[in-house]
């Protein structure tokens, strides 16, 4: 029996065979391995980028939770200088709780014999439980040690303080770890008379932390000035143990390394290995506290998707070069022929003349034969000419419809800058209103009457709505996209939905007053089954906007039954709609008037509303003398 290398060396196919497998080979393997280690570098590259980018969102959530606390705590300093006396400090205190959904509780406590009748001690706390609120004088102990109490003092300016567990003598203790936000109470010398301590669940904190993970196998952890851990999924670490404690500092200098890092008050991320596994460490600290917070990602988890790729590439490249030498084999096998006699007959081929047949061949000999084949292979030629002329003239009219979808997108883009524009100058007149108003009440309450204070409020109160309204538009059309399902089974009041929304019509101050006119014949308990709350934003959205843009300072509002749909009419007389712009009003973010009040989401919403609703919501073309709205539900 002959050896395979008698067969190689005597069959020239094999041996070009073997020639172009092992370059192929070769190419693809440095092709492959460079190709590789870029794709493991770009998808340890973008996790990197996607973990920090998650890491600033938690950051951000995380800090948004301080920054109400801590404004709680700065917006009621004011209100307790001002009203020194033992049940307004009571008041105030449980007013923070009250209003701040954050807020676990807070005590307003005062300097020895601040209140000689109460004694040496007075301090007030009020706390959350649940959803109740309890409020008391605390009975006397020494709170003047408590870190809560002393480090702001000491330190003479606000400060966070790290998680404690707030068990103490007082009348009252959380049942919840907590961190504090504290404020020292300064008088007209600059003397500390007391502290406001706001506090904040360390479990409302870890689970802001918590939330969201760019990996399955990631966590996150929270480090305090001296390193304790303040959120880690091992609860039995929490204030128990830091990170210098947790570890041999001789086995583990790098999560040593990572710990001084955190607690300078670093941003980065580190290699560590914990607990023998390899892991990407990325921290940064919380702004405006000594704390800092880290997502600790396996490198596993990095790794994954590349690995299973290559699991799945490298059998896939070792039947492509198996199959790769079968073709070469057969194709060389049966082209090695005499080529000058072949080079002969195929000069037109060699001048470049694709499209001129070669004359067919009469010969049976192997040159006749190999010629009749490259005959056929020059037809074939021809036609993938024709083929490569069709597709470039299909590449041209593809390229010029995405010229004309990135128009469009540039379209998008310019209206959602305008919008966020939009967005900003609405928000920022009534938040400047508020602020304002807030200032002349901070420095001048005392002097204020009743009645100032009364319209005071009431403007703020109109500019927040303004506010809330704003935001909401913005949730909802957020939400536009998605599958949405509402309830429509309850049982909605007709009148009481349609008062509700004319006293959202009243309330909207305007440079002139508007007038409503409601006609309708329907009785008061008239009821349909559909959804009060999606019903009442369509016809406040609908109401106010008449109101905008009515030039007679009229509108008349109808409400009637048409067969089985309910119908209501909204109409104005004002400068109406041109026919070009019907199309766009009801677009999210489009306005046709950009010096106009709003987001250019009103009518968008209204009729998306107006389809969860399983109906619809149309303007009238009919109607010249303004604009003339028809919203028709369901009467059932």
């Amino acid at each position: 029996m002959k050896s395979p290398l008698y067969h190689i060396n005597r069959s020239l196919a094999l041996k070009l065979c073997l020639g172009i497998l092992l370059f192929v080979m070769l190419v693809f393997i440095l092709s492959l391995g460079f190709l590789f280690n870029r794709s493991r570098e770009m998808v340890k590259q973008e996790a990197i980028a996607h973990t920090e980018l998650t890491l600033d969102n938690t950051a951000q959530r995380a800090k948004s939770y301080l920054d109400e606390v801590e404004i709680a705590t700065d917006n009621i300093e004011w209100l307790v200088m001002a009203n020194l006396r033992p049940d307004s400090l009571l008041n105030y205190s449980r007013r923070v709780v009250e209003q701040n959904p954050s807020v676990n509780g807070c005590s307003i406590t005062m300097e020895p014999n601040f209140f000689p009748d109460y004694g040496r001690e007075f301090s007030v706390y009020s706390l959350r439980d649940y959803e109740t609120i309890e409020s008391v004088y605390e009975e006397p102990y020494n709170y003047y040690e408590k870190v809560w109490y002393r480090t702001p003092r000491e330190k003479n300016e606000a400060c966070w303080v790290d998680p404690y567990n707030d068990s103490n003598e007082g009348s009252l203790s959380s049942p919840v770890m907590i961190a504090s936000y504290c404020l020292p109470l300064k008088d007209q010398n600059g003397y500390c008379i007391g502290v406001i301590a706001t506090d904040i669940s360390i479990q409302l904190l870890s689970n802001a932390i918590s939330i969201e993970k760019p990996y399955p196998h990631a966590y996150c952890i929270m480090l305090g000035e001296d390193g304790r851990f303040f959120v880690h999924p091992d609860r039995l670490k929490l204030l128990k143990e830091s990170i210098f404690s947790s570890v041999d500092a001789q086995k583990h200098p790098d999560i040593i390394t990572l710990g001084h890092e955190m607690t300078s008050g670093k941003k980065g991320h580190m290699n560590v290995n914990v607990e023998g596994e390899d892991c990407i460490v990325f921290y940064e600290p919380l702004e405006g506290t000594p704390w800092s917070i880290a997502i600790v990602c396996p490198e596993s988890d990095i790794s994954r998707s590349y690995n299973r790729l290559l699991y799945i590439l490298l059998p896939v490249l070792l039947i492509g070069l198996l199959l790769m030498f079968f073709v070469c084999w057969k194709i060389i096998k049966h082209f090695i022929r005499p080529l000058d006699q072949l080079a002969q007959q195929s000069r037109y081929i060699t001048d470049g003349h694709y499209d001129k047949i070669l004359p067919p061949s009469d010969r049976t000999d192997v040159v006749g034969h190999l010629q009749n084949s490259f005959i056929t292979m020059q037809q074939s030629i021809n036609e993938h000419i024709n083929n490569i002329q069709q597709v470039n003239e299909e590449m041209e009219k593809r390229n010029s419809e995405l010229m004309t979808a990135n128009q469009l997108i540039e379209e998008a883009d310019q209206r959602k800058v305008s919008f966020i524009h939009d967005v900003s100058l609405q928000i920022r007149t009534p938040l400047n209103i508020i602020a304002g108003f807030m200032q002349v009440l901070r420095e001048t309450f005392s002097v204020l009457s009743a009645e100032e204070i009364a319209s005071f409020t009431e403007t703020m109160k109109q500019n927040t709505t303004t506010i809330m309204r704003m935001s909401n538009m913005i949730f909802d059309v957020s939400r536009m996209e998605g599958n949405q399902r509402i309830d429509l089974s309850k049982e909605v009041n007709v009148i009481s939905v349609v008062k509700e929304a004319i006293a959202t019509f009243e309330e909207k101050a305007t440079e002139e007053a508007v007038t409503l006119s409601l006609i309708t014949e329907l009785p008061e308990d008239y009821t349909v089954h559909s959804n009060l709350l999606y019903l009442r934003r369509i016809l406040r959205e609908l109401l106010l906007n008449a109101k905008k843009f009515s030039s007679d300072k009229k509108v008349n509002f109808y409400v009637e039954t048409v067969d089985t749909k309910l119908r209501f009419i909204v109409e104005d007389k004002g400068q109406g709609i041109s026919e070009a712009d019907r199309e766009q009003i009801f677009t999210p973010f489009v306005k046709l008037d950009s010096f106009s009040e709003g987001l250019g989401l009103g009518l968008g919403l209204a009729l998306h509303n107006a389809r969860l609703l399983g109906g619809s919501l149309t303007l009238d073309p009919t109607y010249t003398e303004g604009a003339r709205f028809i919203l028709e539900i369901p009467n059932a």
